[in-house]
């Protein structure tokens, strides 16, 4: 296996989320909802369930959930770097700090946390197969295109800024 797709398959790996772990870690706080059935309240608020093997998280924050956004961000930035041309300089920096932002709140509020260079290296693999599975055309039109040009506007920013504002666990549910 080349170090490439070694990197770009841990890079899949690396922005998950240990529930498993969130569950140990607040043990004394879960509650029974019913027989097989875990229940568990965190701070955002985030809300887990057990069922098995099965976990469902979803976020109740009122700002919509992190990891949707970070997502989403990943989607911008895979086609800001895929059509550079497309943006103008200030987009494609405003593209790349709001992801870099998004990165650095799932690395500090995820389970377990992420070291600031795995945080890194994750990006860069996790954009490299974005990139790759969008495969743009680079032409006026496309959707990603379009999509990324309003990530950089300031309406945008601020929302973002809302949405990372309160640490809380970056589950990706509901994501609208």
């Amino acid at each position: 296996m080349s170090a490439l797709l070694a990197l770009v398959l841990l890079a899949a790996e690396s922005f998950a989320i240990d529930y498993g772990q969130v569950f140990r870690d607040h043990a004394d706080d879960i509650m029974v909802a019913e027989p097989g059935v875990l229940h568990l309240e965190l701070p955002g608020p985030v809300i887990l369930e057990r069922r098995g093997k099965r976990f469902h998280a979803e976020d109740q924050s009122g700002w919509g959930p992190a990891g949707c956004a970070i997502d989403r961000l990943f989607v911008a930035g895979a086609a800001v770097t895929a059509c550079p041309d497309m943006f103008s300089p200030e987009q494609r920096d405003r593209v790349a700090s709001q992801l870099i932002r998004g990165v650095q709140f799932f690395a500090l509020n995820t389970v377990p946390q992420m070291s600031e260079t795995a945080a890194t290296e994750a990006m860069l693999g996790e954009l490299a197969r974005r990139r790759d599975r969008l495969s743009l055309l680079c032409v006026p039109g496309e959707p990603e295109l379009a999509f990324a040009a309003h990530i950089a506007e300031d309406q945008s920013i601020a929302r973002f800024g809302k949405i990372f504002a309160a640490p809380r666990l970056p589950v990706l549910e509901p994501c609208r």
